[in-house]
């Protein structure tokens, strides 16, 4: 399973950049390729909840239904596909000072076997390393306030 990590510094407070990342409302905002996430029942913000969600990459539209399997208030995050698109991610976000943070994503995903797996991945693999970078840098911009000068 090929697993992408990345570590992003993020001039915003770690709990606002938490409140950020684990609001599904607002993934289709920052998360390169998503475009719906859609709560499957109610939503406790822990672990349990569940959602659809769609992600299209390049000329494929991936579903998934993903649950969340690890939460840690304020700092941890972690999801997997039950259904669908095989997919894990888990984020942690960890203060800085006051003002900044970090966050470190580690990225899992698996195509299926045989031919169209294959073909599925020569299409969508270049579109998933560009996607970590786009995220990053949205991310970033949704969560920082203008510096002045």
């Amino acid at each position: 399973m090929p697993v992408i990590t990345k570590h992003v510094e993020i001039a915003a407070p770690a709990s606002a950049t938490f409140d950020y990342l684990s609001s599904h409302e607002n993934v289709p905002d920052w998360m390169f390729g998503v475009t719906s996430f859609v709560p499957v029942g109610p939503v406790s913000r822990g672990t349990g909840d569940r959602f659809d969600a769609e992600m299209k990459l390049g000329p494929k539209a991936l579903h998934s239904t993903v649950d969340i399997v690890e939460w840690v208030d304020g700092s941890v995050i972690a999801l997997s596909s039950v259904k669908g698109f095989e997919t894990s991610s888990r984020w942690v976000v960890t203060p800085v000072d006051d003002g900044n943070c970090v966050a470190d994503v580690e990225f899992r995903y698996e195509f299926p076997g045989g031919f169209t797996g294959k073909a599925l991945a020569k299409v969508v693999e270049p579109f998933i390393n560009q996607g970590i970078s786009v995220t990053d840098r949205t991310l970033r911009s949704r969560l920082e306030s203008p510096r002045s000068t």
